[in-house]
């Protein structure tokens, strides 16, 4: 729950307009990031930017990300936040740590109880007062936090509380798709260079088929021979071979007779 605010103490409340722009904000994690590492990126500075405004303090955020298998990824919208996102992935002791948040949390300069106690400190020594984190709901296999930072002196109303809930939501859907987008991306990558591998396998097989009156399966064999003998990938055999052959040579030796 929110923390009662104090007298002589501002109010982080949101502003206004943050409903009616965050959606154009999400729409870039998939438009304009290039790698999951930039829709993170991404994902902390619409945060930042859709959670605050005059005349409340500017809020800044970290976000982090864990899927199964593969190693953990966090961004911050500016210096302080990226290396307090930095921090806790490398310290794993506090709300963006896997399984650690299954619902928001606040974590105030005080607070009764000792959990997340190191995450604190590292809040406070990066000069914020008052962290606002958010679980973001994605996958099987992966999970993420948001977190909103603001300076000491700053508290978190209510409606600040449910607008970050709102933009959590539609946070997590974004980057689901942002991340699948990315992973369609990188397995067509992979295609290509299979296929490419494969072109210039074919040719090598080729090249030998003519040199060597042998059928295809023999031109193979001779590849994956060399390249167990040599430790190296059957293609970096081919590619090898391709390479040594004059570009005249090589395509009379691939004209149709020379299989004759």
């Amino acid at each position: 729950m929110p923390r009662t605010r104090q007298r002589g103490q501002k109010v982080a409340g949101g502003h206004a307009g943050a409903g009616q722009d965050r959606q154009g904000f999400l729409l870039d994690l998939v438009t304009d990031a290039d790698d999951d590492a930039e829709s993170l990126r991404k994902l902390a500075r619409a945060a930042a930017q859709a959670l605050s405004g005059p005349p409340t303090p500017t809020a800044e955020c970290a976000v982090m990300l864990h899927r199964r298998g593969s190693a953990p990824a966090s961004a911050g919208s500016s210096p302080a936040a990226t290396a307090l996102a930095e921090a806790e992935e490398a310290q794993a002791d506090g709300p963006m740590a896997p399984g650690a948040l299954s619902r928001v949390a606040v974590i105030g300069s005080t607070a009764s109880s000792s959990k997340w106690q190191a995450y604190r400190g590292r809040v406070l020594e990066r000069g914020y007062g008052v962290a606002l984190a958010v679980p973001l709901r994605l996958e099987a296999g992966a999970s993420g936090a948001l977190v909103l930072l603001v300076p000491a002196g700053a508290e978190f109303n209510s409606r600040l509380v449910h607008e970050a809930q709102s933009f959590a939501e539609v946070a997590s859907k974004s980057l689901k798709l942002a991340l699948d987008v990315h992973a369609v991306n990188r397995a067509g990558d992979n295609l290509k260079e299979v296929l490419e591998g494969r072109t210039s396998i074919d040719v090598a097989c080729g090249v030998i088929m003519a040199q060597n009156r042998c059928s295809y399966t023999e031109a193979f064999g001779k590849l994956a021979s060399a390249s167990r003998q040599r430790s190296v990938k059957v293609r970096s055999v081919a590619e090898g071979i391709l390479k040594s052959v004059p570009t005249a040579a090589l395509a009379a030796q691939l004209e149709p007779q020379a299989f004759a």
